[in-house]
Formats: C-alpha cells, sequence, structure tokens
C-alpha cells in the first residue's frame, strides 16, 4: 500500500511538471499551464492508484472490505 502511495505521489509530481513544461512553452501562460499540470497530474495519479489497486485483487490478494480475508463467493476456487 505504501509503494502505491508513494508511485503515485512520484506520478503527480512528474506528469504535473512535464505538462505545466509543455503548455506554458506552448502558450506562454503560467496560470493554465499551471492549473493544465495539476489536472493531468492528479489523473495520472489517480490511474496509477486505480490500476495498482486492480491488479491487486486480480492477483487474489484480499482488500481491505474483506473481514475474512478473502472472497465470499464459495464456487471461486482462487479463493480457497
Amino acid at each position: 500500500m505504501a509503494g502505491t502511495v508513494l508511485l503515485s505521489v512520484v506520478v503527480f509530481i512528474v506528469v504535473s511538471l512535464l505538462m505545466s513544461l509543455g503548455v506554458h512553452w506552448l502558450t506562454g501562460g503560467t496560470v493554465r499551464a499551471s492549473a493544465i499540470g495539476a489536472i493531468c497530474g492528479l489523473a495520472a495519479a489517480f490511474v496509477v492508484g486505480a490500476a495498482s489497486t486492480a491488479m491487486r485483487r486480480i492477483g487474489g490478494a484480499p482488500h481491505e472490505g474483506d473481514r475474512n480475508g478473502g472472497s465470499e463467493d464459495d464456487t471461486n476456487p482462487r479463493a480457497h
């Protein structure tokens, strides 16, 4: 979990900076560049977090909502 948060923060910083610099170079507007960079950085960090969660769930690791540590579906052979 901590790795995902750290990766999301790094992705946010890198994407925000690159997008801000690119938009500033194209348009020359600092405010517009900052806003677009922040929005793109947040979107990229959200995608990284969602993809990490999806991969963790596909891998069979229990997620926070499970009380018994696994799936409640008795027909799922991976749950036992």
